[in-house]
């Protein structure tokens, strides 16, 4: 009897146990039969969320001084204006030095395509005083809609060759150098312009200018330091 007894409720614990199991089994194949059929649903919402927070940390790449990614410069940096375009200016005076008198009748450097009335372009010669030896030999094109590079690159060239044929050979093979532009913002380059003494080429460019400019006795880093000082006064 105690026999018979034991064997029966063996029968039953492992008839429960294998009921268990198998509504176990049955649970977790439905779960997985679920999970099958919303996978691609939920794996197609959740690419956009991830997409959109790859964008969101995406930085632009790190310039180098003088280089300027936007179309033109600060206008909160910029001095307050009638229509809030700047324009060069002939300034009497340009960063501590002053228009000579006598300075240059002709342009000594093409300042590329000029359209008027669009584009003014300013010749001006500075020195110590206002008479005497030059210092800085200008050469600036306003009216620009935007940063023209191709201009300012052709204003520079322009400018090598002139210095080639009045002031001695422009050493070959150096690269223009980029220098911080100062509240005015754009791209403000120079270049070593001499083999017998210091000189520098510098151009700068903006949304609403391109200049070049010949230093006499500065070496480039210092004519880029003078030149910003004197794009203060000129662009206005």
């Amino acid at each position: 009897m105690r026999t018979r007894t034991m064997t029966l409720l063996t029968a039953v614990t492992v008839s429960l146990l294998g009921a268990t199991v198998l509504t176990g089994c049955q649970a977790k194949d439905d779960k997985d039969d679920k999970a099958d059929r919303s996978g691609p649903a939920q794996a197609a919402t959740a690419l956009p969320d991830k997409a959109t927070s790859t964008a969101a940390v995406t930085k632009p790449p790190t310039l180098p001084p003088g280089k300027d990614v936007s179309n033109g410069p600060s206008t909160s940096a910029r001095p307050a204006g009638s229509d809030g375009v700047l324009r060069l200016r002939p300034s009497a005076q340009a960063g501590g030095l002053a228009r000579l008198l006598d300075g240059p009748s002709d342009v000594p450097v093409d300042p590329g395509e000029v359209r008027s009335p669009a584009n003014n372009v300013l010749v001006a010669a500075y020195g110590a005083a206002g008479s005497g030896p030059r210092s800085v030999l200008f050469v600036g094109v306003d009216g620009m809609t935007g940063i023209d590079g191709k201009r300012l690159e052709h204003m520079v060239r322009g400018m090598v060759d002139y210095v080639d044929a009045t002031e001695g050979g422009v050493p070959s093979g150096l690269a223009m150098k980029g220098y911080d532009p100062g509240p005015l913002g754009g791209t403000l380059e120079c270049v070593p312009a001499q083999d017998a003494r210091p000189a520098a080429i510098c151009g700068w460019a903006d949304k609403y200018t391109t200049a070049v400019a010949y230093f006499d006795r500065l070496s480039a880093d210092q004519a880029a330091v003078k030149f910003k000082a004197m794009r203060a006064d000129l662009e206005k």
